[in-house]
């Protein structure tokens, strides 16, 4: 009986142990966004240079320009998700149980299924508000840098959705 309620201390202690605080829980919240943040800048990037540059450069019409706006935000994604790997491993989630486990394939595929949900719903969520967003002009212009700035506002408001289905995804199945 004394043996079990000795067991039963070690784990209550080390459960405690790997339990964040709110100022942690605080702080990697705060990178998160840093470092999502710099991967966005990444994946806007890659978007523009495609939908605000080469593309247009081939005049496309009708389905080759959906599937250029397509194009454009799958590969951008796919940029910042690689980038935001890369620093979540390093800089994001430091009180995890097991670094080893975090920096596996496994955990990288789990990673990677996460971010083509995120990408699924990027895709859909850009069509279908470029689709509904008539096109407006802000600043008296209606495109910004190439790119109409209803295809800018339908990319922000999915990075925003998107951006806590990677967190809790993250979070829970990977950075535990």
């Amino acid at each position: 009986m004394q043996r079990a309620e000795q067991n039963q201390e070690r784990q209550t202690s080390a459960q405690q142990e790997h339990k964040q605080t709110k100022e942690q829980l605080f702080w990697e919240i705060f990178r998160f966004l840093l470092v999502g943040g710099g991967a966005t800048l990444c994946d806007y990037f890659v978007f523009w240079l495609l939908d605000g540059v080469l593309f247009p450069m081939c005049s496309l019409t009708g389905f080759w320009e959906t599937a250029a706006l397509w194009i454009s935000t799958a590969c951008g994604f796919v940029v910042g998700m690689l980038v935001n790997w890369v620093l979540s491993v390093k800089f994001v989630f430091r009180a995890v149980r097991n670094q080893e486990e975090v920096k596996s394939k496994k955990s990288f595929l789990i990673f990677v299924v996460i971010s083509l949900v995120g990408l699924f719903l990027t895709l859909l969520g850009v069509w279908g508000l470029t689709v509904l967003l008539p096109e407006f002009a802000l600043f008296g212009k209606t495109h910004l840098l190439g790119t109409a700035w209803n295809k800018w506002l339908a990319k922000v408001i999915m990075t925003c959705l998107v951006l806590i289905w990677n967190y809790l995804g993250r979070k829970l199945l990977i950075f535990k």
